[in-house]
């Protein structure tokens, strides 16, 4: 099978939504959560990867917080660096 080089430039590319969009759309769910205070929760972008970091107040807290963020639209992968309050 070949593929004819004009279908490759026809194509429109697939767009993927941009790090702070993410990292906005996270803040936001977690924000808007009743049961998850995101004071001091830090959310970073590399690509549809996010990272959670910084402080809740109980380890129900942080399985929450990394439940929300995966439920977020655009978010593929969650890596969860919270920890209970110091």
């Amino acid at each position: 099978m070949s593929v004819d080089r004009k279908d490759l430039i026809d194509r429109a590319p697939t767009a993927l939504p941009e790090a702070t969009d993410i990292e906005s759309a996270v803040y936001d769910a977690l924000a808007g959560a009743a049961d998850i205070d995101p004071t001091y929760i830090f959310v970073s972008a590399h690509g549809a990867e996010i990272t959670l970091s910084g402080w809740v107040s109980g380890s129900a807290e942080i399985s929450r917080a990394a439940e929300v963020t995966r439920q977020t639209k655009g978010v593929q992968k969650v890596r969860n660096e919270l920890s209970q309050t110091l």
